[in-house]
């Protein structure tokens, strides 16, 4: 495992400076992110001294952020196919002019694109 870890100490800690390649050994306040090697944060984190912070879970940090952006991209698309359903609902419903049978139908269909796009705006 090379790169880094975010981490953050319960109480508070100090890391070595030769561990973060400084000059002084740096405190850390509780709670408070930093930076460290991934092998040093998860050897930290395995023995309870530290937590993995918000933004670098165990699954490997970015992966988390990454699923949220899939999420809000695939909504965004659902509520667009949405949209286009009640746009393309209204168009039948306008051709249908004054055929009842057909008019009825369409109202059912726009209703329900409707209904799907409110849902999904929440």
């Amino acid at each position: 495992m090379s790169g880094k870890i975010s981490i953050a100490f319960p109480n508070g800690n100090i890391i070595p400076a030769s561990v973060l390649g400084t000059k002084k050994d740096v405190p850390v306040p509780a709670h408070t992110a930093i930076e460290v090697p991934e092998a040093y944060g998860r050897h930290l984190i395995d023995d309870k001294f530290a937590y993995a912070t918000a933004d670098d879970s165990e699954d490997g940090g970015g992966k988390a952020s990454s699923r949220k952006k899939a999420a809000k991209e695939d909504k965004a698309a659902k509520i667009a196919a949405a949209e286009t359903a009640v746009a393309d609902a209204q168009g039948e419903l306008d051709a249908a002019g004054a055929d009842l049978a057909a008019k009825a139908s369409v109202e059912q269909k726009l209703e329900a694109a409707k209904a799907a796009l409110a849902d999904l705006k929440g």
